[in-house]
């Protein structure tokens, strides 16, 4: 309403400075014509009173008249240009008094002068004149055009009553000229007659000018529209998807060239068909009710997809995008619906599945290939670094000696190929699982750094490690996968050391259980070139060709350094300069556990020197390549175990049947069955139940997983070297009889079986 009412005013100003503005110029327009009237009227008063009070006159006339115009022609429009209206209207009513005060004193000039011969009826047609001319002025401007009325009115009155006044008489007010009063009452109604006249035909005019614009602006807004709808009407026409208008039985009203392009129908052939019957085709399953018809019977707005047939029986998909079009009672008048062509897009989505399948599929037998490739290079190597094992422990000559060390360094650094090989091919499938466990940090890294003293001592290097004593002692992370870079990076450090130290750093950030584990790894060694930092951690990359060929190496180690950090949420970087040496910092989250001396799920064997409490165990060892059972049965044999064999899954389970081992190793890849079949059964057997160790050449994460789900309780890899394997035996017996202690009593440990 308030908007409403601000509108209004602001129509009502610019109506009103429409007006004064055609008031001032008709008054200047019509200038001459009233100077050309104040002659002629000077002109006869000239033989009444004389020619200079006729002069005298003719002067004041003339000069009220030149400054009324000269301020309605400038002072006048230049506040309206500045939207001074109130004041314009002021000068307006002024200069206007001014003119007409000018009339009656050019009327009293002859009226005075004139004295007894003057003829009242003179004076009253003199005002009448500038009375009408003040009544044409009335529309327009009806406050200036009052005054100068008023003036007109008044001017007379003023005359008649001083000369009564200088009389002492009425009888000046007597007009004993009958056709004089008659001449006098027909000008006044002529006047009051023109006047009204007037006013009517100016409301008349202005009504019609009013509608003239009305009109003007709603054939102007018309061909606006016209315009517009040209327009639009040409883009639904000329756009590339197709539009189709039906009414609320969904019948087609009008179709553009795109439908006709896309679906081959013409909009004659089209026009008046429901457009499932025309786009059906013969086939009834596009027939049926569908999700866009219950959105027309609600008429509601609608989008999906639909498979189309053409003219020529070709299937398409089409995005459709519907919605209704209500009139202004609030039905539904029709539907207007955009239709994209949409085919290339689904065959191109559809290779894009079948390509990611066949991706998938070809990762997957990729996987398959490195595991038993994996499987079948580890098995043998098994037997090769055993048998060079047990070979160093007979009477050799130090050249032998040397022999067998480089037949074991040699298999070692294989088996380390194989390992980066496989762990790249996880990585690169996802396939990286974690699998957190808690562990000692200090012993973590002492134990690293043991594994690593030989390499650093043959180096002639010092290895030190800070270790931060406000540093949790137990924390949960994935031990192994942290072990895994932890050797990546001292070794790397170690191997591109040729004098000097390294020095591995450890601290802890945050408080609380949620923690960040920051361990640097500091050497004194060749470094790396600026320009080769950014690439370090890509696989196959080393800092120079030389490099690759003086220290060796995959290249692999980095990379797959940086993936573990990456899969554990954390962050490697490194800071180098060629001569000086290298800063590789892993920073990964770990939870706190506490202090404790002796870490959790796992086993800590004892120096052992007397193996009498393994007495009468049984241990039973299923696998099927002869050359691993021959090294096994020679590892054992300093054991006084019981020791049996079985060459595939069924003998295993009939031996675990007969023989009721206390522990078993059971290789994963057996003829007839399985060891995972083999396992499954065996927990099925009514024995006590043995503990199952998975004894396998593969190597994955998925591997070790499925062990477990089929019911195994641990995961040992090929090849595994005589010492770690008594180690482990040991390790787990010595756990297993503290367990027993603990929660028993009893020593008697090979003697007591656990039930299912």
């Amino acid at each position: 309403m308030e908007v409403r009412q601000r509108h209004n005013d602001a129509y009502s100003c610019e109506a009103r400075k429409g007006l004064l503005l055609s008031l001032s110029n008709e008054r200047v327009d019509s200038l001459f014509v009233r100077l050309f009237l104040y002659t002629c009227g000077c002109l006869l008063a000239w033989f009444a009173i004389g020619p200079v009070p006729s002069m005298l006159a003719y002067s004041c006339l003339l000069i009220c008249d030149l400054i009324d115009c000269w301020f309605l022609k400038t002072v006048v429009r230049r506040m309206l240009a500045e939207d001074k209206l109130v004041l314009a209207e002021r000068i307006t009513v002024f200069t206007g008094a001014i003119q007409a005060a000018s009339l009656g004193v050019a009327t009293a000039v002859y009226f005075f002068i004139a004295s007894n011969e003057a003829n009242i009826l003179f004076v009253i047609g003199a005002m009448g004149l500038t009375a009408v001319n003040s009544a044409i002025s009335l529309p327009k401007f009806p406050l200036v055009g009052l005054v100068r009325l008023g003036i007109c009115a008044v001017t007379p009155v003023i005359l008649l009553t001083y000369r009564a006044i200088e009389l002492k008489t009425l009888d000046v007010f007597n007009f004993t000229d009958v056709s004089g009063v008659m001449l006098l009452l027909c000008m006044i109604y002529m006047f009051a007659a023109f006047t009204r006249s007037g006013m009517q035909s100016f409301r008349t005019n202005q009504s019609l000018a009013a509608k003239e614009a009305e009109l003007l602006q709603v054939n102007t807004d018309m061909r606006s529209h016209q315009k517009e709808l040209r327009k639009l009407s040409l883009v639904a026409r000329k756009a590339n998807d197709s539009v189709v208008l039906s009414d609320p039985d969904r019948k087609i009203i009008w179709t553009n060239e795109a439908f006709t392009r896309v679906t081959g129908f013409s909009f004659e052939e089209a026009r008046g068909q429901r457009i499932v019957d025309l786009l059906g085709g013969n086939d009834d399953a596009l027939k049926q009710p569908q999700s866009i018809d219950r959105a027309v019977e609600a008429g509601e707005a609608f989008q999906g997809e639909f498979e189309n047939i053409t003219k020529d029986n070709r299937r398409i998909w089409v995005d459709v995008n519907l919605f209704p079009v209500h009139d202004d009672d609030g039905e539904v008048e029709f539907f207007v619906a955009i239709e994209r062509d949409i085919t290339q897009a689904k065959i191109f989505a559809n290779e894009m599945v079948e390509a990611r399948r066949a991706a998938e599929e070809g990762a997957r037998a990729k996987a398959e290939f490195l595991a038993n490739m994996s499987h079948e290079i580890r098995t043998p190597l098994s037997g090769i670094i055993g048998m060079a094992d047990l070979l160093s422990e007979t009477q050799l000559s130090e050249e032998q000696q040397m022999y067998v060390r480089t037949v074991v360094g040699s298999s070692q650094s294989l088996m380390g190929v194989i390992n980066d090989v496989l762990d790249l091919s996880q990585l690169d499938a996802g396939r990286l699982e974690l699998s957190p466990s808690e562990f000692s940090l200090s012993h973590f890294f002492q134990d690293t750094l043991s594994l690593l003293a030989v390499s650093a001592k043959s180096e002639d290097l010092t290895v030190s490690l800070d270790l931060d004593p406000d540093c949790p002692d137990i924390v949960t992370a994935d031990e192994s996968r942290l072990r895994q870079v932890a050797i990546n990076l001292i070794g790397n450090a170690i191997k591109f050391t040729e004098r000097g130290q390294v020095t591995v750093r450890v601290r802890c950030l945050g408080l609380g259980v949620t923690r960040t584990l920051v361990f640097e790894v500091e050497d004194s060694g060749i470094g790396i070139p600026e320009n080769k930092l950014d690439r370090i951690f890509d696989r196959f990359t080393q800092a120079e060709a030389e490099t690759t060929r003086k220290f060796g190496g995959t290249g692999l180690g980095l990379t797959i350094s940086k993936h573990i950090v990456e899969v554990m949420k954390g962050e490697i970087s490194v800071i180098s300069e060629v001569g000086k040496g290298s800063v590789f910092s892993v920073s990964v989250p770990i939870v706190a556990i506490g202090a404790s001396s002796t870490p959790a799920n796992k086993f800590v064997a004892k120096t052992v020197l007397d193996y009498s409490f393994l007495t009468g165990a049984k241990i039973l060892i299923a696998e099927d390549n002869g050359t691993n059972r021959l090294l096994l049965s020679k590892y054992l044999s300093a054991l006084p175990v019981k020791l049996k064999f079985a060459k595939d899954g069924a003998e295993a389970v009939a031996v675990a049947a007969s023989f009721e081992p206390d522990l078993i190793f059971m290789d994963v890849s057996m003829p007839k069955i399985s060891g995972l079949d083999a396992t499954r059964q065996i927990r099925k057997l009514p024995i006590a139940q043995p503990s199952i160790v998975a004894l396998t050449a593969h190597a994955f994460d998925t591997e070790r997983q499925s062990c477990l789900d089929a019911g195994m309780d641990h995961f040992l890899t090929k090849p595994i070297r005589k010492k770690e394997l008594i180690e482990w035996i040991v390790s787990y017996w010595q756990e297993k009889q503290s367990k027993w202690d603990l929660s028993m009593g009893q020593k008697d440990l090979p003697s007591t079986k656990r039930t299912g």
